[in-house]
């Protein structure tokens, strides 16, 4: 299992959302909606901006992921950095990441062309992703998204969401559950843990994003997700955690372009797949 089943290999987003209350938070009333709102605004298009570009433009992120094969109680880990670039209505999603333990492998999207490339095989795999991410065409209000970064806008037209059974996590954060609407080959449930504090600012803002984003306390809030955590069929699960968050820098387009290592095989899987 590696990061592709959570970002790639199957995430066809699905659902409708079950109101639900959460406990006031202290004078703070926030709702299941308010989490969601939290989220879905922070990546979707902003209307008033001359490009279409969502609040949160860019992050880049270190990551942690731990991947447990239920049958045989086995646990693998691996870490890395994550950048990410939102699309606007110029340019498709964008993004990039650099596995460091236990092997490298670099997974880099222009959001033309998807790069995997693993140096111990000598080998990249790279396909053409301009149907899938062309911003003149996907339509985050419209379009079922492919990847679980381009459905963060629209988690609550793809999933059932309601809060996970604790509801919190030990410090407060919001914990959603989320079942595919349609039955997937990759993912039975997702759990997606929200920053309280990017909620909280949402919802003292009145719930305007915009004024959320213009008034958090620290820069990091600005990406609402700590961790996802997806359960397969099987009870398989992959669990990401995000820290040392940066939101919003400016980012090179050299980061999110591969340049193929001399003497590297290039193999291109067979079209429509």
């Amino acid at each position: 299992m590696n990061a592709l089943r959570l970002l790639l290999a199957g995430l066809a987003l699905i659902g409708s959302v079950v109101p639900a209350l959460a406990a006031p938070v202290g004078t703070v009333n926030v709702g299941l909606q308010d989490v969601i709102d939290t989220v879905e605004k922070s990546f979707l298009p902003n209307p008033a901006d001359p490009y279409g570009a969502s609040p949160l433009k860019t992050v880049t992120a270190d990551f942690f992921q731990r991947s447990t094969l239920a049958a045989k109680q086995r646990e693998m880990r691996a870490d890395g950095e994550m950048f990410f670039r939102s699309a606007t209505t110029r340019d498709p999603l964008m993004f990039r990441f650099d596995y460091f333990r236990p092997l490298q492998q670099e997974i880099v999207s222009n959001g033309r062309t998807l790069w995997m490339y693993l140096p111990e095989n000598r080998q990249v795999i790279l396909s053409d992703v301009t149907p899938v991410f062309n911003p003149y065409t996907f339509n985050p209000a419209r379009d079922r998204a492919s990847n679980f970064l381009q459905g963060l806008p629209r988690i609550s037209k793809d999933f059932l969401v309601v809060f996970a059974p604790d509801q919190r996590d030990i410090a407060g954060n919001y914990v959603l559950e989320l079942t595919p609407r349609r039955a997937t080959a990759a993912i039975a449930k997702l759990y997606v843990v929200v920053n309280r504090d990017t909620v909280l600012s949402y919802v003292r803002s009145g719930r305007n994003i915009a004024a959320t984003f213009a008034s958090l306390g620290r820069p990091e809030w600005a990406f609402p997700i700590l961790s996802t955590t997806m359960v397969d069929h099987d009870g398989n699960t992959t669990t990401i955690e995000f820290s040392n968050v940066r939101a919003n820098i400016m980012l090179s387009d050299s980061l999110f372009n591969f340049a193929i290592p001399p003497g590297v095989q290039i193999v291109k899987p067979p079209r429509g797949r």
